[in-house]
């Protein structure tokens, strides 16, 4: 071990803890270490080699200027103190930067990602500035890691800019010429900041879906009477039991969507769809937050459909009302809850069918209650009164 060096590491360590670069030296409380305590062999008196390595080491230290020290009249060391007045001379010995020499790298690294920048990437440069400009460390365990930083924001700012389906291996390989290296080094970064940065309200498995990056292929399933145009042929869905699912790169190809039910249910989880009868109406699995694609289809259903009752069949938690506020505000659809009201959770409370409030669900209706989700609030305070919510799966359940 070189000695010399991890004594000056130790100490800067404290100082920097103890935020010294922004404090006047003369109120800085002495910034020591106690050499027999850091190093017990100092004190092993049959490990005499040890000792004289340690007494070099502080002696050279003490002569560089890095550090004060008193020596006992017996040789030994108790107490070496960082010298404060030299202290960008110990930076320099370590080829280390300074705190304040971290927080300007990260503030050049945020000042050139606003160019082009838009939400939420903005909120996020804005927010680590802030931060930076306190001498904090970022957040996400970027520290004040510029390079690092760097490249996060430019996967922020390339997934926040995506306008059609992408799969997490096509982009990594954009992006490093590498399939694997987002998932492996930045996709658990990513996601938090995302969630953590979005306005809507979404889980967080589902943040990268959200902005139209996923793992494989997703699809829209469609079932019911119905008849699907394309250029030169049709489908007639009410011939095909169960309906049929669609790429989300096809759905473009679709000209026209001919709804021969009075109603289209769209629903958000896929046992739920299989679970409905396409007799009663057209049904639509989005599979949580629709995406650009399937916002397109369901524009297009609507062109020709305007006459119908359009209702979305989600879980009765928060979330499953954000999903519908989403899907209304996104499509300009005049969408209604379906089975997701006080009448309906009561059901399944009774029978014991719901799961608990999480901590993370009571402060997102605290939020929400008396804004944005203001027209559902008599749901949303029987799920806080009796601390309940319930998955659409338990509709069956109850039956059964």
């Amino acid at each position: 071990m070189d000695y010399g060096k991890d004594i000056v590491s130790r100490l800067l360590d404290m100082y920097e803890r103890r935020n010294g670069y922004l404090r006047d030296p003369k109120e800085l409380r002495s910034i020591q270490i106690d050499v027999a305590k850091v190093y017990p062999a100092y004190a092993d008196r049959y490990d005499h080699e040890k000792y004289i390595d340690i007494n070099l080491a502080i002696e050279k230290s003490t002569e560089a200027g890095y550090v004060t020290a008193d020596k006992k009249p017996t040789g030994e060391y108790s107490k070496v103190r960082l010298n404060i007045a030299n202290v960008d001379s110990a930076y320099v010995f370590l080829k280390r930067s300074s705190i304040p020499e971290q927080c300007e790298k990260v503030r050049s690294v945020l000042e050139a990602a606003k160019d082009g920048a838009g939400d939420p990437a903005l909120k996020v440069i804005y927010d680590f500035t802030e931060q930076t400009n306190a001498y904090k460390k970022l957040p996400y365990d970027l520290g004040f890691d510029a390079q690092r930083l760097a490249v996060v924001l430019r996967i922020i700012d390339r997934i926040t800019k995506l306008e059609s389906e992408t799969y997490i291996r096509n982009f990594s390989t954009a992006l490093f010429k590498d399939s694997k290296r987002f998932q492996k080094e930045y996709r658990s970064t990513v996601e938090s900041i995302l969630f953590d940065y979005t306005d809507d309200v979404v889980e967080k498995d589902g943040i990268l879906g959200f902005y139209n990056l996923y793992e494989n292929p997703t699809y829209v399933l469609i079932k019911g009477d119905a008849i699907i145009s394309f250029a030169s042929s049709e489908i007639h869905l009410i011939e095909m039991k169960g309906g049929i699912a669609f790429a989300n790169d096809s759905l473009a190809d679709i000209r026209e969507i001919k709804i021969n039910s009075d109603r289209v249910i769209t629903v958000e989880n896929l046992t739920t769809y299989h679970d409905c009868d396409e007799k009663e109406a057209v049904y639509i699995y989005l599979g949580g937050y629709h995406n650009a694609s399937k916002q397109r289809l369901l524009e297009k259903i609507y062109e020709s459909n305007k006459d119908i009752r359009y209702l979305h069949e989600g879980d009765l938690d928060v979330y499953g009302f954000l999903i519908l506020e989403n899907l209304k505000a996104k499509t300009q659809i005049p969408f209604e809850p379906f089975l997701m009201d006080v009448k309906t959770l009561d059901e399944f409370y009774r029978t014991g069918l719901y799961k608990p409030l999480t901590a993370w669900d009571r402060k997102v209706i605290s939020e929400k209650i008396n804004g944005s989700l203001s027209s559902y609030k008599d749901v949303l305070e029987y799920m806080l009164q009796n601390d309940c919510k319930v998955e659409q799966e338990s509709v069956k359940a109850l039956e059964l």
